[in-house]
């Protein structure tokens, strides 16, 4: 999946967006078979470490696939991440 648009939160401080980004790629890298295999609507989500900077980061992952039934489906695929238990931003994917 490629990414089409990716949306911060207004409270991601500017030194973090290139590591928001390092995330996302890595997550759509290591999970890209399992994304195109998954059934339209259905979701999954995936909790990971990363460690940088002398710090750990805990980011979650929730992936929503586009699709579903007429009114409760995607119109798009999402990615929404959040790190340490705070909203980062969303990303749309293609």
């Amino acid at each position: 999946m490629e990414i089409k648009e990716i949306s911060y939160q207004d409270r991601v401080p500017k030194n973090m967006i290139s590591k928001f980004n390092y995330f996302v790629r890595d997550f759509l890298k290591e999970y890209s078979d399992q994304l195109e295999e998954m059934e339209a609507g259905t979701s999954m989500t995936v909790k990971k470490e990363y460690e940088a900077d002398l710090e750990v980061y805990f980011v979650e992952f929730d992936f929503n696939k586009k699709g579903g039934g007429f009114f409760t489906g995607n119109l798009d695929n999402h990615l929404f991440v959040t790190c340490n238990n705070e909203f980062w931003g969303k990303v749309i994917l293609e």
